[in-house]
């Protein structure tokens, strides 16, 4: 990044000045992503050395950082973190570390007490503080969070949005409004209400093959077809011993 009033570019190899057909240059301001909180207070338990905090979140649900608040009069420290979900995958490993102090004539100033998290719960996440041999640290407070994502439209006067979703089979959509999207400052947040069942909802035809959509019957044909082959192939073997 430059804020000088010109900018020189140099161009290595066989490009003459007279390939240059034009050159722009822009100024691009990244926008600081929001985080939104998923859950409450988790409960928070000693396993012998390990710190275990359980977290309830509602299933499907993205979850991309864990942040921790440690009591200010906590020392030194750096624990590793372990998240895992209800089979026992881990989801996430990282380390929280606060350091404060002087070495070698120098100050050195070090505090993050999140961790990133990569993951869609599935009802209950686990998140693990291995203290080993130091005494376990005293957490105030801890959050799973999420990126807000958030939704552009243009809304007519007069009509309330509504969101569906649910079809696992429906694709992405494509709209020209993406490709012609400029963000505008004044733009109106929504809130919407709760969340309501579709009573106009039907559910898709099954698609299914046949075989899949009734296995009893098939595995009965299969079942009856074993039994009569076997009851003839056992009659031709009396037969020829006849």
């Amino acid at each position: 990044m430059s804020t000088y009033k010109y900018l020189r570019a140099t161009i290595d190899g066989l490009v003459k000045p007279s390939d240059v057909q034009s050159a722009t240059a822009r100024i691009e301001r990244a926008q600081e992503e929001v985080w939104r909180e998923l859950s409450r207070e988790p409960t928070l338990t000693q396993e012998g050395k390990d710190t275990v905090l359980t977290f309830m979140v509602p299933e499907n649900v993205p979850v991309e950082r864990l942040t921790l608040a440690i009591d200010p009069a906590q020392g030194n420290f750096q624990r590793e973190i372990e998240l895992s979900n209800d089979k026992g995958m881990t989801t996430g490993i990282g380390e929280i570390t606060r350091v404060h102090l002087q070495r070698n004539g120098g100050k050195i100033d070090l505090e993050q007490t999140w961790i990133s998290v990569n993951t869609t719960s599935q009802g209950h996440l686990r998140a693990v503080i291995h203290n080993r041999d130091d005494a376990p640290l005293k957490v105030t407070s801890a959050r799973l969070q999420q990126y807000e994502r958030r939704v552009y439209f243009d809304r007519d006067a007069g009509i309330s949005p509504a969101l569906y979703y649910g079809d696992d089979k429906l694709n992405t959509p494509m709209y020209d409004y993406a490709r012609l999207f400029q963000s505008d400052a004044k733009a109106e947040h929504l809130l919407f209400d709760a969340e309501t069942a579709n009573d106009a909802y039907t559910g898709r035809p099954d698609d299914r093959p046949w075989s899949e959509r009734h296995p009893a019957v098939l595995w009965t044909a299969l079942l009856a077809a074993v039994v009569v082959l076997g009851g003839i192939a056992l009659r031709s073997i009396r037969s020829a011993a006849a």
